[in-house]
């Protein structure tokens, strides 16, 4: 569960975050580290108990590998990294992440 939420669910809803900041909304003015946490358990909790019962509809957001208790750490990340998936999905969350932490310094 903790490396779903560390490679997939706090990437997306910290850019996520970051694009409410650079619209100036003041949706999560309050509690941007809140909304964060909580969408980030919300993720991990649904994506692990829906994606091994629907494993077409959530490829996306369920690594298997996440959840084999037989494979260390090191080994889950280095197969997760080496699929098609995991390696586009880490390369679109750095640049996304980047791309937007530039915009939203430029902006102050």
């Amino acid at each position: 569960m903790a490396l779903t939420a560390l490679f997939q669910a706090i990437p997306t809803y910290a850019g996520a975050a970051l694009i409410l900041k650079l619209a100036h909304s003041t949706a999560l003015h309050t509690s941007i580290i809140g909304f964060v946490a909580t969408a980030t358990i919300i993720h991990v909790l649904m994506t692990s108990a829906a994606g091994p019962r629907y494993p077409h509809v959530l490829k996306q957001a369920y690594a298997a590998e996440f959840y084999d208790a037989t494979i260390g750490v090191a080994d889950k990340v280095i197969r997760w990294r080496t699929q098609p998936e995991g390696s586009l999905q880490l390369l679109s969350s750095t640049v996304m992440l980047a791309m937007l932490s530039v915009a939203a310094l430029a902006m102050g």
